[in-house]
């Protein structure tokens, strides 16, 4: 069995490698925008882009729009065929890492029984759709940090335009106060900069909500399009019942990020308490021992 676990880590590993080696200078260019602190793996992306484009793992169905809506909105749909391949491509990179690690664990570890026909293939499978459970955490932090600064954002803008300034003009001000240092201002620079080179406002508005895909942010985009329709006369009064709306959204967010605080905290609560009875029942355990 230790055999088995060798020659699959070694033929696996081998395999990736040298197609990684053929492929590095295709994919070089093709991967430079990728940003090596959200993905570490991109210096070892070239072999899995090639397996993904000659296999054609590009996917189907639910499960398809499942994957692409979380990259939608972590990337805009502007960047979205991009970013699906990358995210395929290391499903990939995945599936061999996973294959190379188990079999060297085997290996090592003296691997014995014949389940290491299923745990080595196995782990290399589990890996694979690690990497969607990686996504979907992106996707959920993402979501709860734009819900979470909304309210703030709607305050601020509703004070603004009540001075007499724009909707563009309150928004440019909120975003060069704020800089991009949250997901929700980040996503507030990107519009502004694609209004700035040339899109419509009505389409960067759009985009800004696509990429977001939350409800909050439908609403205030359809209140935003809807006065540069019709005229801003209600704007002002939606905008105000929008934010008291957010504010409720913002305790609900709070509560869920508290309730995943305090789940943190229980593993190593449970380690301290076990080491706590191990510690009052250690002398306990010697005398009786003794007594033996």
């Amino acid at each position: 069995m230790q055999t088995f676990c060798l020659l699959t880590a070694l033929g696996a590993g081998a395999f990736y490698a040298v197609i990684h080696l053929w492929q590095q200078s295709s994919y070089r260019e093709y991967l430079e925008p990728l940003d090596q602190k959200q993905h570490f793996y991109k210096p070892f992306l070239a072999g899995a882009l090639w397996l993904v484009d000659r296999v054609g793992l590009k996917g189907a169905g639910r499960y398809f729009e499942w994957l692409h809506q979380k990259v939608v909105m972590l990337h805009g749909s502007r960047y979205a065929a991009f970013y699906m391949q990358i995210h395929w491509a290391a499903k990939v990179f995945y599936l061999f890492l996973g294959m190379v690690l188990a079999g060297l664990i085997g290996f090592l570890g003296g691997a014995e029984g014949n389940e290491w026909y299923a745990i080595v293939p196995g782990s290399g499978i589990g890996l694979f759709f690690l990497a969607d459970k990686i996504l979907d955490d992106q996707y959920r932090k993402k979501v709860m940090n734009i819900q979470r600064d909304f309210p703030d954002f709607v305050t601020n803008l509703v004070l603004l335009v009540n001075a007499g300034l724009s909707i563009r003009q309150a928004i440019e001000r909120i975003v060069r106060e704020r800089g991009g240092e949250t997901p929700l201002y980040r996503e507030l620079q990107i519009t502004l900069n694609d209004i700035g080179a040339g899109l419509t406002e009505q389409q960067a508005y759009t985009d800004f909500s696509e990429r977001c895909k939350i409800k909050e942010i439908t609403n205030f985009v359809g209140i935003i399009l809807q006065s540069m329709k019709l005229g801003g006369g209600q704007m002002l009064y939606e905008l105000k019942r929008l934010g008291v709306e957010c504010w409720d959204m913002r305790k609900n967010v709070a509560r869920q990020m508290g309730e995943a605080a305090s789940s943190k905290l229980m593993l190593p609560l449970m380690l301290m308490f076990i080491a706590i009875i191990m510690i009052c029942m250690m002398p306990a355990l010697m005398e009786l021992g003794n007594a033996f």
